[in-house]
């Protein structure tokens, strides 16, 4: 059996097909994807004028819940892309 997205359980909650304890229920069967979280593209200029991404992830992650050192490192990180990069809004540096 597969799992229902989360923007598809909010659409069922909204339109009161799902009640919030059967939401629960399905949550901790592991029913529901946890999706993706969503960060904003963060930009850096080369010295020859060109945007790069720069980007990090766990390899070999998949399906493994994060360490609390994992998440200390994670938000280390996020706290230097926003002191180095920018956003595709934001004037480049």
């Amino acid at each position: 059996m597969g799992k229902i997205t989360k923007k598809d359980v909010d659409a069922l909650k909204e339109s009161g097909v799902l009640s919030k304890t059967a939401i629960t229920e399905m949550e901790n069967k592991g029913l529901v994807s946890k999706g993706r979280k969503s960060t904003t593209k963060r930009f850096m200029k080369t010295a020859d004028g060109k945007f790069v991404t720069p980007f990090m992830y766990f390899r070999g992650g998949q399906n493994s819940t994060p360490s609390k050192k994992m998440e200390e490192f994670t938000t280390a990180y996020n706290k230097l892309l926003e002191k180095y990069t920018f956003t595709q809004t934001q004037t480049t540096k």
